[in-house]
This record gives C-alpha cells, sequence and structure tokens, in this order.
C-alpha cells in the first residue's frame, strides 16, 4: 500500500471524495475518453480494478462522473482479478472490492483465476484475465469493460513492441475501444492522461493503492528505472494518443485489404505464390496468415516470417514448414498450399 493513504472511513469522506472528484480535470477527460469510445453515460459497465494505482484512480474518477447522473451508482460494476501469483494479490483485491463498496459501487467482487506457469506467464496472466472479465460482463448482461491503461503505458508498449519487431502493430498496441469476442467490448479512456496525474488524484482523497513488485522484473519496469529511458517515455507520451490513432487507421485500410484479397480466392484451393510475393511487405505477413488461418491453420510469427523470407528471396526450391499443431505449409515455384492436422489439404 502507499504511504500516507487510507480507505474511506465514512459517508461523508465518501461524499467528499466523490464531490473532489467530478470537479478533477482528470474527470473531465475521462468523460471525453468515454465519448470517444461511444459509450453511453447510462451504460452498464464494469470496470477492471487491480488495486494499483491506475485502476484506482478509473475506479474514483468513474464514480464521480457515474455519480452526478447515476447517484445509485447502478450502472457500475467492478471486478477485479486475483491471478494467485503473489501471497499480497488477495489481499490488493480485497482492498479494491471494499473501497469500491464504499464508494457505493455494490457489485465488486473478485475473481480468482489459475495462471499457467509455462511459457510466457505476462501472456497467460492477461489472457486469464480478460477471461475472467468476460465471464463476469456475461453474467451481468454488461456490453462493456473500462481498463485503466493510460498515455505512459501506451508509450511503453510502442518502445517495447518496436524493440521486439512488432512493426505498426507496436504503434496499436492500445486502443481507445476494440471488440473482444462476440459480446464484449474493451474501453480505454484513459489513454490521454499521465500515471503521475493519477497516482497525485489519489493522494489528493487520501486513498491507498498497491504497488506491484514484479513490474520492476519486467519490460516496463527498465523503462520506468532507468532516467534516461524515462525521460524517452516521458516525451513520447505526450503524442503517443495521436500516433496510435493514424496506426489503428493504417492498420484497419490493411485489414479491408486483406479482406479484399481474401475474398477473389476460392477457400480450399491452393493460393499462387505471386499473389503473395508480388505483395508488399506491410500485407504479405498479414495475408499469408489469413490463408491459413481460413484453412484451419493459425501459423505461429516465427514461421511467418520464415515464409515471406523464402518468398522474398526468389528461391522457388521446393519448401516445407511444420507447424506446432502439426500442420504443414509447402511452397513450390507456383503456389502454396496448407495441410491440416487432420490431412485436409488447401
Amino acid at each position: 500500500m502507499s504511504d500516507g493513504a487510507a480507505p474511506i472511513h465514512s459517508a461523508l469522506a465518501r461524499d467528499e471524495v466523490l464531490l473532489q472528484g467530478s470537479r478533477h480535470p482528470l474527470a473531465a477527460r475521462l468523460s471525453e475518453g468515454l465519448a470517444a469510445a461511444e459509450v453511453a453515460v447510462d451504460e452498464r459497465v464494469v470496470l477492471l480494478v487491480s488495486g494499483g494505482g491506475d485502476s484506482m484512480a478509473l475506479l474514483v474518477l468513474m464514480a464521480a462522473l457515474r455519480g452526478r447522473t447515476d447517484p445509485t451508482l447502478d450502472s457500475l460494476a467492478v471486478l477485479s482479478v486475483d491471478h494467485g501469483l503473489r501471497e499480497e494479490s488477495a489481499a490488493e483485491c480485497a482492498h479494491a472490492v471494499s473501497v469500491a463498496r464504499t464508494l457505493g459501487i455494490r457489485r465488486a467482487e473478485t475473481a480468482r483465476v489459475e495462471v499457467a506457469r509455462t511459457g510466457n506467464l505476462l501472456d497467460a496472466a492477461r489472457s486469464a484475465r480478460l477471461a475472467a472479465v468476460e465471464r463476469f460482463a456475461a453474467r451481468e448482461a454488461i456490453g462493456t469493460a473500462i481498463l485503466a491503461h493510460h498515455a505512459d503505458d501506451l508509450a511503453e508498449s510502442i518502445l517495447i513492441g518496436l524493440a521486439r519487431g512488432a512493426g505498426l502493430a507496436s504503434l496499436a498496441a492500445l486502443l481507445p475501444r476494440r471488440e473482444f469476442g462476440p459480446t464484449l467490448r474493451l474501453v480505454r479512456p484513459l489513454l490521454g492522461a499521465r500515471r503521475a496525474e493519477l497516482r497525485a488524484l489519489l493522494e489528493e482523497a487520501g486513498i491507498g493503492w498497491c504497488e506491484d513488485p514484479s513490474n520492476a522484473m519486467h519490460a516496463r519496469g527498465g523503462l520506468r528505472s532507468d532516467p534516461a529511458l524515462a525521460a524517452l517515455v516521458d516525451s513520447i507520451a505526450l503524442g503517443a494518443g495521436r500516433l496510435a490513432e493514424e496506426a489503428r487507421g493504417l492498420l484497419e485500410w490493411r485489414d479491408a485489404e486483406v479482406a479484399r484479397i481474401l475474398s477473389g480466392v476460392a477457400p480450399g484451393t491452393a493460393v499462387a505464390r505471386e499473389l503473395l510475393a508480388g505483395a508488399h511487405y506491410s500485407l504479405a505477413k498479414p495475408l499469408l496468415k489469413a490463408f491459413a488461418r481460413r484453412e484451419g491453420i493459425e501459423l505461429p510469427a516465427s514461421v511467418a516470417s520464415a515464409i515471406v523470407g523464402a518468398l522474398e528471396s526468389g528461391d522457388r526450391a521446393p519448401k516445407r514448414y511444420s507447424c506446432a499443431d502439426g500442420a504443414v505449409v509447402e511452397i513450390d515455384a507456383r503456389k502454396l498450399s496448407f495441410t491440416r492436422a487432420t490431412g485436409r489439404r488447401g
């Protein structure tokens, strides 16, 4: 828990916190972010609150904002996901739920999830968390989940993605709004806010938050602890939102172009080599993955990169690429063909 901050202890303190939050400049920015994501002022939403500074600030701001038109706060729900990866996590989730209920949000609970300890732990935790949110939203008939990502998160994601060779996708890693499954959308209305501003709000309100020490062990921790890198993140964060919007527009155009090309080739047929070899680099890999996916094959990034590299090299000798699930992609001088593990061949 942060030093000098405590949970809310009385109804009077609650009213003061909500009034203070509703008048804070961040409340106006949150309102703008929600409107841009087309979240109605009376729409039922679930807030994903971990107990950390970012999500606790989101909790206070959303409660203050909704309190203007919905004094009962029945349009808000809170879910705190306990990944069970640290001893402190249960207490942190309990703190988040306690503050939510004290603010007047009746539907606030913790969801305990199991996280696979093999492979990428962060990815596994994220998948488990989002699955828990999807289950909760379905149960409560809620179509929108609100996340607390902000401008610093966006800047860090851009740098990490570029370092990993993610290309244009790294610029749109955190979108203001995206569909997640058939019935749920994820909204990030605080991408115009800064981490320091959110924590300052909590300090002014006297509300505690929790710091996850494991953050320092990952790439983001290095970006925050190194003064030079932190200054770089700070500079990028100032314009990261506009950059992400432009990248999102370009990715939407790319996806539409991939769909157009895909529609011109009948399913279950081999794909002409020249169709992919002649495509611009920005289209080649997503187009290849789209053709494979249509045949029931998910291409790992490494396999997709190897195939695109082979096509670009001009080497027309037959090649065969195996995927982890037993699927195979074959290239010869004229075509690409896809074979699923079940034996179906494109």
